[in-house]
């Protein structure tokens, strides 16, 4: 009975901190080097001298979606990004919690239940025939 009583409280917690999950966004942030496509920039010569930036990247039904962020806009998003991640934890440990504390209930519901005797099983009165070949 402890065991159930230390998984409810476990998912009790997961429950709670669902709600302090605030505003988030799925994705992931990648640094890269661009040109900027102006004639006379030194990017169009250049590789070294490219432009940094930095993308957003998710998917949406199963497509790729890339969106260029502004630098500004940089750690904004980034803090969105963490706190779907700790959404995500969080959706994980309630999760595991509920299975875990279902499968205890199931198995004191069964280790509760009167056992069975030895096997009553009645043979069917069925029996296979012998096929005539002739």
């Amino acid at each position: 009975m402890a065991d159930i009583e230390k998984l409810i409280a476990a998912r009790d917690r997961a429950r709670e901190e669902f709600q302090t999950i605030g505003d988030m966004r799925p994705g992931s942030l990648q640094e890269n080097l661009t040109r900027c496509g102006k004639p006379n920039c030194r990017c169009a010569e250049d590789d070294a001298a490219r432009h940094p930036g930095t993308i957003l990247t998710r998917s949406i039904d199963g497509k790729i979606s890339s969106t260029r962020l502004r630098r500004g806009e940089v750690e904004e998003v980034r803090g969105l990004l963490d706190e779907h991640r700790r959404f995500r934890g969080v959706v994980s440990a309630f999760v595991a919690a509920s299975e875990s504390l279902a499968e205890a209930r199931r198995q004191e519901k069964r280790a509760s239940e009167p056992k069975k005797g030895g096997s009553s099983r009645r043979r069917s009165g069925r029996r296979s025939r012998p096929t005539s070949t002739g």
